[in-house]
């Protein structure tokens, strides 16, 4: 009878300390998951930013052309042209203004 208790108790410590070891792979390889997933959200903030350099060069360069189609540009669009400049102008005046505080 006292082997019996003492056979049951061995058998629970045993199957507890199994548990216990997969419970504890499991973590690591969470943390593992966990880590690689933190260095992959890095590499897309790297990307996100160049990317958004890119997008803001692109939007300058755009803005550049129309200035410069502005200047050369044909009696039909003119109004187009007129309507660069005067947003051209207000941003330099919101500049200057900016400036003035």
């Amino acid at each position: 009878m006292a082997n019996d208790i003492i056979s049951s108790v061995s058998a629970k410590v045993e199957k507890l300390i199994s548990m216990y070891e997969q419970e504890r792979s499991l973590a690591a390889s969470l943390r593992s998951e966990l880590e690689a997933s933190r260095s992959q959200i890095g590499q897309y903030k790297e990307k996100q930013a160049v990317l958004e350099n890119r997008i803001k060069t692109l939007e300058d360069k755009l803005n550049n052309l129309q200035l410069a189609g502005a200047f050369t540009a044909s009696p039909q669009d003119s109004a187009g042209a007129k309507r660069r400049l005067n947003a051209v102008i207000k941003e330099i005046d919101e500049c200057i203004a900016m400036l003035n505080m």
